[in-house]
């Protein structure tokens, strides 16, 4: 099963309902999507929006300061200007519902570190269940140096009393970006059963699974998660093997 790719993804492989498109711009553009609800991440630089007013968003990097994002209802048109090189990622998915337009700011983005020494990690939530959008759950994690993410491995593809069917892509950096992490995505009864290497400007499909991931040492990892499905709550569900590790 091909579960890693780079610079888009059209939902036409293992994850069905989630494109995403990671791109450098220098020109500006219209966003217009019929049936579909976007998220506009910024991933560096600065951009003017054009929408009901003017907004100018700006970002250093991934690493350093939280995200800008531009969420756009379906058959809802707006106008991206790069004020300079800006990097980029389009998330969207199918919608029959209306919403409203939305700017989520930096000091909106929901910060918090989670887990243990092994697998700490800092998790940004920024379209949850409490946003504007329809379907997409959207946030970015940052691994600790040589630490684990993911952890302990969860898995979110059934509806169920424990867990909320869901797929999910993530999209990776790494810093520097000469390093690489590893990820495993594998089911109970191991139908599925794949290791990847990461590295930059990698985008993975999770269909289905359990879905822990690493960095090396010395290397912060970086990944926007982009999640659709039958809610918008998250309901991961713990390999109960590991479930000791949240003691």
């Amino acid at each position: 099963m091909q579960l890693k790719t780079k610079c888009e993804y059209n939902a036409n492989g293992a994850v069905k309902d989630i494109w995403i498109s990671h791109k450098t711009i220098t020109d500006g553009f219209e966003i217009f999507e019929s049936g579909f609800e976007t998220a506009v991440v910024l991933l560096s630089g600065s951009i003017e929006v054009n929408f009901d007013k003017t907004y100018v968003l700006s970002r250093k990097n991934v690493f350093e300061e939280k995200a800008s994002v531009i969420y756009i209802p379906k058959n809802t048109k707006i106008f991206i200007m790069p004020k300079n090189q800006c990097e980029l990622a389009i998330c969207k998915t199918r919608v029959d519902m209306n919403s409203k337009f939305a700017v989520i700011l930096p000091e909106n983005v929901k910060e918090e570190i989670r887990g243990k020494v092994g697998f700490r990690r800092k998790v940004f939530d920024i379209l949850d269940e409490d946003s504007a959008s329809i379907k997409l759950v959207v946030g970015e994690t940052i691994n600790f140096k040589g630490e684990w993410s993911s952890f302990p491995p969860h898995k979110h593809d059934e509806s169920s009393i424990e867990e909320a069917k869901m797929e999910e892509i993530y999209l990776f950096k790494l810093n520097p970006e000469n390093g690489f992490g590893m990820q495993r995505i594998y089911t109970k009864d191991k139908s599925l059963d794949e290791a990847i290497v990461i590295e930059h400007n990698d985008i993975v499909l999770i269909p289905k699974g359990y879905h822990p991931l690493c960095a090396i040492p010395g290397y912060e990892l970086y990944y926007l998660w982009v999640l659709v499905g039958t809610t918008k709550k998250l309901m991961p569900n713990t390999q109960e093997e590991y479930k000791w590790l949240l003691d």
